[in-house]
């Protein structure tokens, strides 16, 4: 069954030997203060290097700088791909890849010119590093005055890593960014931070260029869907944010939207929201953010095809048609199956989650979405989880992190046959 399927192996292996090793790392008496136990330890590397950024444990009570350090390492390179780090090493060891290598890396880096894959990964890598110095830089001048050169400037360097990464992981105790909730200055750059990283890679692209040339033509279509997609949602869900809970703030509004796109930095305790508004995060959270993002959830084009989709066949069209150009049948099905898919397994791990923890229906929903979704809030006391419930977690942000429709795939038989027999239609009733 998995013959012909190496490509698919390909980071469900990579992901799953970063885990193991980020875990064997942190198990060392050089990474934690005290004593973890091997699922705790195991839980936090897969937690870092999915991107999700739930905690079972204190990490700065648990974990040296030195485990801290590589916990920040796991985040930057789960985050950036494991993929893009493969055809990096190929490139440094000046080794050729092979053309079935460079078609999945086009297709995970967002590229269909296979020359250009080197390229692609070194700007990747690149504009990582650049937006996560400028958002340490504009932290340290919070953090310094507050905590020390030192530990300010670890501070801002982890946090920016974490938020531009989307993993939503803070090393800054219990009460995380609680204390930051009215500060304006700390506030927009995390949301800056959050919201570039929910976007994709090829959107920056597309937006370095378009500021450098000054050319609106330099937008591609794609970009400019899940830019105002992305804009939508953040708009919507703050209105919607401030209607169920009228005592949360523009900003405390603002921060939870944002960082319901798949980061996990929270200013406000999720479990003190309105009901509405617990449901309303979870379905931000599982649409997540834009596509080659460091984001989670179906992501932002598949829920923009599905809405395309619903209103031309409302309106009797037989094609799905934006920005007058025609989405192929081929990619509707697709956005269908990645939906089908993801509720399936949204729902899986409600009943495995129900099962080993007593909490609401909503509750539960809301977690085992956040951990799919690779989002990593919660309004259930983490470290209450039973050994099952994160056995069960660590599972779900795996597949999360895979990509469902990935990990499927590897046990449905490919059909390769081409006979060119035409069936008759049936007509169904729905």
């Amino acid at each position: 069954m998995l013959r012909n399927k190496k490509i698919y192996m390909m980071p469900i292996i990579g992901f799953l030997l970063m885990i193991l090793l980020t875990t064997l790392i942190l198990k060392l008496p050089i990474c934690h203060k005290s004593e973890l136990t091997s699922i705790d330890v195991l839980f936090e590397a897969a937690s870092m290097v999915t991107a999700t950024g739930s905690n079972v444990v204190d990490v700065p009570q648990k974990f040296t700088w030195f485990g801290q350090f590589i916990m920040l390492l796991a985040m930057e390179i789960g985050a950036i791909g494991f993929m893009v780090f493969f055809s990096l090493l190929f490139m440094v060891s000046k080794k050729k890849i092979r053309l079935s290598d460079t078609i999945f890396l086009g297709n995970e880096i967002n590229t269909n010119n296979y020359t250009s894959i080197k390229a692609k990964a070194k700007k990747i890598i690149r504009y990582t590093l650049v937006i996560e110095f400028f958002g340490a830089w504009l932290l340290a001048f919070r953090f310094v005055p507050m905590y020390g050169v030192r530990q300010g400037l670890w501070y801002s360097m982890f946090h920016a890593v974490s938020a531009f990464c989307n993993v939503g992981c803070d090393c800054l105790g219990a009460n995380g960014f609680l204390a930051f909730r009215n500060d304006w200055y700390v506030n927009i750059v995390f949301v800056v931070l959050m919201f570039l990283g929910s976007l994709g890679f090829f959107v920056l692209e597309d937006l370095v260029a378009w500021f450098c040339s000054g050319k609106r033509s330099k937008i591609h279509v794609e970009s400019k869907l899940i830019l105002k997609v992305s804009f939508i949602l953040v708009i919507l869900g703050i209105i919607l944010l401030k209607v169920f809970d009228t005592q949360l703030t523009i900003l405390e509004a603002l921060f939870s939207v944002v960082t319901a796109r798949n980061t996990g930095f929270y200013t406000v305790d999720m479990s003190s929201l309105h009901e509405m508004n617990q449901f309303l995060i979870s379905l931000i959270m599982f649409i997540g953010g834009g596509p080659g993002s460091n984001a989670g959830g179906i992501r932002v084009m598949v829920f923009m095809i599905l809405i395309l989709t619903t209103v031309a066949n409302l309106r009797g069209q037989e094609d799905v048609v934006v920005y007058y150009r025609s989405i192929q049948d081929k990619i509707i099905k697709k956005a269908i199956t990645i939906l089908s898919i993801d509720l399936w397994i949204v729902f899986v791990g409600m009943l495995a989650i129900s099962l080993t923890e007593n909490q609401t229906v909503l509750d539960t929903a809301f977690y085992v979405i956040s951990t799919f979704s690779n989002t990593g809030l919660s309004t259930i006391d983490m470290e209450s989880l039973t050994t099952a419930g994160k056995w069960i977690s660590i599972l779900i942000m795996y597949i999360g992190r895979i990509a469902p429709i990935t990990f499927v795939s590897l046990f449905v038989p490919m059909d390769n046959k081409k006979s060119g027999m035409k069936y008759p239609n049936m007509d169904v009733m729905l």
